[in-house]
This record gives structure tokens, C-alpha cells and sequence, in this order.
């Protein structure tokens, strides 16, 4: 049988084998003259055999067969032993610089093989020669104090979208070649970047670029300034996709799309209808739709250099570890998983392998290095985008994807909801002047007519105008809504649903803000996600969001309960029947008030992790 046939009979036909078994089948992937017949097996256990077991202890075990070979005098199989490593050498050279037990196990294989008298295989096995690999594992270290206030358009005005879009390659592809497959099992075991900092500079970098994309745009004071730079950037991705980019692509995109950039009605004013299109285009190519499926689609196609959005493929590695276990029985490593793990790290690993076809101006690099080195909040950026273009009654974004207006703050981040009546009235009167200060558009301390017909729609289940206006003199006042939400409340029993517990979250499937509808973009720590009732939000969202936390309130059920609209929130009928007659409007529907069920919390499915860097 042909080392192919034996290669793929193995891979096939075993789902599980003890570890021994597999080293054994790498083994037998060299004929008796050492020459390999299939390197499928073995460069693929030599990859993975991390994830199983140290590298120190690997090569332990075939030291171990070696000296068992040299006293039953089978020099075919010692042969096969040094083959094997030098295999590994030649494949892996970084693992027998930066890991010095490895090394070390190593070295005693060549010294054995040189007291049994075999010249050829201490020469298989010699390591003397593999270069230094400590620049893989060297972080710079970002300044956090004399960086912040750093212009970021030292050399932007000077440099085409060609020039941007080579160098930003570049630098990303320099960052991404320090990652080793260490970085990438410690990612998936912790499902975080917890000491790991390549990993971490990376998707650092990663963000920097959405980042430096938004305060680029927001330095400028015109909107036809601001348009330019939009455009600049469109620009940029274009040459990024014919890179075939793709990381930086979504790195770009994710800046113009945040909701900071996407709410500049008047700057989008001013960019053409083809720069928009092309804009459409670029972000459908990177859109979440079917998993990423256009974005996978392409870059199967891709041939010669081709960077992969990072994040979504180390999606499917976490997908893939929690999904299928390592060991399926004792001493049994499961060949399935140890595949399909593979299969994507294995594509990653060449990408470093494949430089891109740029030659850099090292000082240009420089260059961007220190304009992408900026540190600023989302509230900063979001706060900036106010100031360029303030919020107005009419000021709904014309953008591609426009967020809705903001409505009010969060009320708490307690736990659970709480029943003193202070803090249910500090509750109310914090959630009064979120809704002034986002609604009261001529800052006259009152709401309209026109102001609250604004507030209805996002509000869909809120009383008539004239139920809030007491005194019928056309406006609401503040103790006026502070009355009617006081008396909302208690007719809840304070339980009005709007305390979120929420947590700083790393999501592993795309995700959109409950609030402005938007794409959350970036790799780790993207949003926030309510414990009790799972909504996800922007940062910068959190403090706007109204969303019932549906799993603490209280459901008012009839015989047959009517279907429940996608949005809810608990607004009673403050004039309405008698108490025994008429119950709160729950999920938009007037209920017979019959019994009172308290809804039992369902396990939430933990499709996210809370990351803690």
C-alpha cells in the first residue's frame, strides 16, 4: 500500500487514536529510504501536537523509539525517527529557537544519534543553524501619556489611497507574522487574549486603524472637509480589496460604519452617489450575512497573497474547540476535531508564508505607526461627532444605515431591580432628564407637541400627549412626566423593566446594537450585553438604549395569551378601568386581569464570553 493510500486510510477511517498510534502514523509516512511519501499526517500532527502535548515531551517519546530502534539494530526505523524531526526543523523552525525545552530534548537525540555512530541522522536533527525568532515574541510598548494628543494627520494629506492602503498592508502583515500557534491555542483556551500579547497587540492594531478612520474624518470642521476624507478612505478600501486585504478592509469599514461616523447627515451630503455605491459594495463584500459568506467566498477564490479578517477565523477556532472535545475517550485524541482545528490554523500559517507584493518606505511606516498610536473612549469620539454636526428634531442621519434617535439612559446596573422607593424615584427623575436632554430640542424645559411626537416613536405603547399634559397648557413639564412615570411605576409594582446588569462582552458571532441598529463592530470587548435579558449594545449606546430587561418583569397572561411584538416595553393606562377590571399593557396588549405569573428566568445561550484582559 502507497504512503498515500496508508495516509488517507488513516485520516478517513480513524476518529480517534491513542497519541502513540498517531506519531506512529507520521512515522510510517517515510519509505525505507527516509524519503516522504505524504507530508498531509505529519504536518499536520507536528502543527497541532501542541494542542495534545509539549513539544519537549513529543520529541521525549521519539527519543524514547529511537533508542529502542538502535537496540533491536532497525536502522530503517531510525532513519524514519530523524526524518521525521528534520521535517518538523524545516516546517517549524521558530518552535526550536523560542522553546528551550524543545531544544533541548533535541539536542540529546543528535547527541545519541552521534554515540550510535549515524553522522546522517545527527545531521537530520541539528538545529545549530535555525536563525533567532525573538522578534516574534517582542511587544512595543505604546505610550499611553505622550501618544494621546499626537496629531494623527502627519502624513494622511500627503499620501494617495494606493500609498495608505500598501503601507497600512504592511504594517498589519509585520504584526500578524509574530503570531505562533501558541498564541492561537492559548486564545482558544482561555477565549480571550489573557496573556497573550501578540495576540493582543494584533487586534490592538486592528482597532487603531477603525479608530484613527473615525477621528480622521471628525478632525475636520465642514462637512465638505469631512466628505473628502470619507471618500479618501472609500478610496483606500478599494485598493485594499485588489491587495485582497481583507483585515484591514474590515478595519476600514467598521470605522466609516460606526454609528459616530454613519450619523453626519450634512457630510454625507456632499459625498457622490458612486462613492456611496462603492462604499454599499465594500460592506456587503465583509457583512455578517450567512457567517461571513461572501467574505469566505472570496478569499477561498484568492490565490498568491491574501489576509484574512483574523476575527472571523478565530471564530471558527473557538466554534470548533468548544464544540468537539480533544480527548473523546481516554488516551483517545480525537482525529475529528484535531482536522478541522487544522484546517484553520494550517491556512493561517501561510498566510505568513506569502509576503505581500509591496515594497515599504520604512519611514512612512514609522510614520503610521505613530498616527495609529492614539487612545481615545468612544464617548470621546461620539462626544466629537456631536460637536460637528449637534443633534437636532430633524438631525436623522441620512446615512446608509442610519441609527434611531436616543432616547434615555440606562437606569442601573444593579443585579436585579430594586424595590426602595428612593432609589426608584432617583430612577425616575435620572430617566426624566435623559429624555429632556435627548428630546427637548429648543432647550425651553419643556416637551411639545412636536418634541413628543418624536419620543412616540420610539415609545410606541406611551400614553396620548394629553394624558402626560396635567394641566392642558400644550407642553410637558418635568414633574409633569416625573408624575405620570411615578404613577407608572406603581402600578407596576416596581417593576418597571429598564435595569440592565450590563457586562463588557466579547461576542463570537456578529452581533447589532438594540439600539441603533448598527453592526458592533471589532474583535474583543465590542459591546455590552445585558446578564439578565441578553441585549447588546455599543459602548457608546448603553447610556441611550430603552429596551425592556424582559426577563425580570412580571407576565399578565389571559386564557390565551396574543402574540408578543418583537419591542416591548411597560407603559399602564393610567386612565383606564378600575383595577379589577383592566390590567397594565403588557408586550403592547391590554390584558383581563385573571392571574399574575411570574416569569421564570431561562438560561440564556452563551453565545459570548466576558473577556478581562
Amino acid at each position: 500500500m502507497s504512503g498515500k493510500e496508508t495516509q488517507t486510510d488513516f485520516l478517513q477511517t480513524v476518529r480517534s487514536a491513542p497519541i502513540d498510534q498517531v506519531i506512529n502514523g507520521c512515522i510510517s509516512e517515510f519509505d525505507d529510504a527516509g524519503k516522504l511519501q505524504n507530508a498531509t499526517l505529519p504536518h499536520m500532527f507536528l502543527l497541532m501536537h501542541q494542542w495534545y502535548l509539549p513539544s519537549a515531551e513529543l520529541v521525549g517519546k521519539l527519543l524514547v523509539l529511537y533508542r529502542h530502534a538502535c537496540s533491536s539494530n532497525s536502522k530503517i526505523l531510525q532513519l524514519k525517527i530523524c526524518q521525521l524531526v528534520g521535517f518538523w526543523i524545516s516546517e517549524f523552525p521558530a518552535e526550536f529557537n523560542l522553546d528551550e525545552g524543545l531544544a533541548e530534548q533535541v539536542k540529546e537525540l543528535q547527541d545519541t544519534a552521534s554515540r550510535e555512530g549515524h553522522r546522517r541522522h545527527s545531521q537530520l536533527v541539528d538545529i545549530s543553524q535555525v536563525p533567532s525568532f525573538e522578534w516574534k515574541r517582542q511587544v512595543t510598548q505604546r505610550n499611553h501619556v505622550t501618544q494621546k494628543k499626537r496629531k494623527m494627520s502627519l502624513f494622511f494629506d500627503h499620501l494617495g489611497p494606493l500609498e495608505l492602503a500598501e503601507h497600512l498592508t504592511y504594517l498589519e502583515y509585520k504584526s500578524f507574522c509574530r503570531i505562533l500557534f501558541r498564541d492561537y491555542h492559548s486564545f482558544a483556551k482561555h477565549g480571550c487574549t489573557k496573556d497573550n500579547p501578540i495576540l493582543e497587540r494584533f487586534i490592538s492594531l486592528f482597532n487603531s486603524i477603525s479608530q484613527w478612520v473615525q477621528m480622521m474624518v471628525l478632525s475636520l470642521h465642514t462637512p465638505q472637509q469631512r466628505a473628502e476624507v470619507i471618500t479618501k478612505f472609500v478610496h483606500m478600501a478599494q485598493r485594499l480589496l485588489q491587495l485582497q486585504n481583507y483585515n484591514t478592509l474590515m478595519a476600514v469599514i467598521g470605522g466609516l460604519s460606526h454609528s459616530a461616523i454613519l450619523r453626519l447627515k450634512e457630510t454625507y451630503h456632499y459625498i457622490s452617489a458612486d462613492v456611496l455605491k462603492i462604499s454599499d459594495e465594500l460592506t456587503e463584500l465583509v457583512t455578517t450575512c450567512s457567517n461571513y459568506g461572501n467574505y469566505r467566498k472570496r478569499f477561498a477564490e484568492g490565490s498568491g497573497f491574501k489576509f484574512p479578517i483574523l476575527g472571523v477565523h478565530l471564530k471558527d477556532l473557538l466554534a470548533v474547540h468548544l464544540a468537539l472535545p480533544d480527548w473523546v475517550e481516554e488516551g483517545q485524541l480525537n482525529v475529528v476535531k484535531m482536522q478541522q482545528l487544522y484546517s484553520i490554523l494550517n491556512e493561517l500559517g501561510q498566510v505568513q508564508s506569502t509576503p505581500p507584493p509591496i515594497e515599504p518606505n520604512k519611514d512612512l511606516v514609522n510614520l503610521l505607526t505613530v498616527s495609529l498610536d492614539q487612545y481615545h473612549t468612544d464617548d470621546e469620539i461620539y462626544k466629537l461627532s456631536l460637536l460637528r454636526e449637534p443633534r437636532t428634531s430633524k438631525s436623522t442621519p441620512s446615512s446608509p444605515v442610519p441609527p434611531k434617535p436616543s432616547v434615555m439612559d440606562e437606569w442601573a446596573t444593579a443585579a436585579k431591580p430594586k424595590t426602595n422607593p428612593e432609589l426608584i424615584n432617583k430612577h425616575i427623575h435620572k430617566m426624566v432628564e435623559s429624555v429632556f436632554r435627548n428630546f427637548d430640542v429648543d432647550h425651553d424645559g419643556y416637551i411639545s407637541q412636536k418634541e413628543f411626537n418624536i419620543i412616540s416613536s420610539n415609545f410606541p405603547y406611551l400614553d396620548r400627549f394629553s394624558v402626560l399634559d396635567e394641566n392642558n397648557d400644550g407642553q410637558i413639564s418635568r414633574d409633569e412626566m416625573i408624575v405620570y412615570f411615578t404613577q407608572a411605576n406603581s402600578l407596576l409594582n416596581c417593576k418597571m423593566g429598564f435595569i440592565h446588569n450590563f457586562l463588557e462582552t466579547t461576542y463570537m458571532k456578529p452581533t447589532f446594537c438594540d439600539h441603533c441598529k448598527n453592526f458592533i463592530w471589532g474583535l474583543y470587548k465590542q459591546g455590552y450585553k445585558c446578564k439578565a435579558c441578553g441585549i447588546s449594545c455599543h459602548k457608546q449606546c448603553k447610556t441611550l438604549l430603552v429596551m425592556e430587561c424582559r426577563k425580570r418583569t412580571k407576565s399578565i397572561s389571559f386564557d390565551s395569551p396574543a402574540p408578543t411584538l418583537k419591542r416591548s416595553f411597560s407603559f399602564p393606562i393610567t386612565h383606564a378601568a378600575p383595577d379589577s377590571m383592566c390590567a397594565p399593557v403588557e408586550h403592547g396588549h391590554l390584558y383581563m386581569k385573571t392571574a399574575v405569573l411570574k416569569e421564570e428566568v431561562e438560561s440564556l445561550e452563551d453565545d459570548v464570553q466576558d473577556i478581562h484582559l
